[in-house]
């Protein structure tokens, strides 16, 4: 993304990449807090993460804690939101589930952003046969649904969270890996990457030192977008009982109270809205991030 508005004019010519400055990212900034919407789906996001961080010293009860005498009890003064049908208290369990999905999430986003990332660098900077094999292959998962491949590959490799995240983050690169190679064969005739070429910079340093910096923003905006998505997955694939048992995301949660809605609505309810208000926060955030760096450009 080289705009000629935020680069340093001293670095044109040079072999250097041209990069982001302070005040690209303060326009950035500027262009999404004009959004109430997303000020508040970036607060209701910090809120949540403030909760899923502190999730220790915030539950009260273990969320894991099983108290025969306290079955199916509803939101009450020492139950905040009521117990499950193993006594098991919903807010401790929501916060703790809310930390678990989260990190699977946000560790699945980064998987997705590094795999994405170094192979439409690849193959956009190469071309040629090595392009079409790779677009190929990116053509080829982007139309096998996630959750479906993630059904199959998870129970084959096993449940444990790391393999959670290997599944979910190594099915969703393909959308960034597109808009990666589409950047790249825009990068690889500008100016700074000829006069790179020129100084004897080789294959990699252009990839990695010259060019790779300057996809940053859209990396990081692929990546936003991607982590919603990732969430959901873990808790659809939770829900159907493939995800890892331990410990309880939310996704898993929801599995847990789907026969007691009738019994205790708040051990489904509440840990539902938990998941939707992060789901939601967490795109609306992404989408208002998207629209102000494109709107920099």
């Amino acid at each position: 993304m080289a705009d000629t508005a935020t680069i340093d004019p001293a670095t044109i010519g040079t072999g250097e990449e041209p990069m982001r400055t302070v005040s690209h990212w303060r326009e950035v900034w500027d262009a999404f807090r004009h959004s109430r919407i997303a000020l508040v789906a970036l607060f209701v996001l910090v809120l949540l993460g403030f909760c899923a961080l502190f999730a220790p010293w915030l539950a009260p009860f273990s969320p894991t804690e099983v108290n025969v005498m306290d079955v199916l009890q509803g939101p009450n003064a020492q139950h905040w939101w009521g117990t499950d049908d193993l006594g098991r208290d919903v807010y401790s369990g929501a916060l703790y589930g809310l930390r678990i999905s989260m990190a699977v999430g946000l560790m699945a986003g980064v998987v997705a952003a590094i795999l994405g990332t170094i192979i439409g660098a690849f193959a956009g900077f190469i071309g040629g046969w090595v392009d079409a094999l790779l677009m190929r292959i990116t053509d080829f998962i982007l139309t096998i649904p996630v959750l479906f491949l993630a059904l199959v590959l998870i129970p084959v490799f096993g449940s444990s969270r790391l393999i959670v995240i290997l599944v979910i983050g190594g099915l969703a690169w393909p959308s960034i890996a597109r808009l990666v190679r589409a950047e790249f064969l825009k990068l690889r005739s500008e100016a700074f990457v000829e006069a790179a070429r020129g100084y004897g910079a080789r294959r990699l340093k252009l990839i990695f030192s010259e060019m790779l910096p300057n996809t940053f923003d859209l990396v990081l905006v692929s990546t936003a977008l991607q982590v919603p998505a990732a969430i959901l997955i873990e808790a659809g694939l939770s829900f159907l009982g493939v995800g890892d048992p331990e410990p309880r995301s939310l996704g898993l949660m929801l599995k847990d109270a789907y026969g007691l809605l009738g019994l205790a609505w708040w051990s489904a309810v509440l840990p539902g809205l938990v998941l939707s208000a992060l789901a939601i926060s967490l795109n609306l955030v992404a989408d208002a991030f998207n629209d102000a760096v494109r709107g920099h450009e």
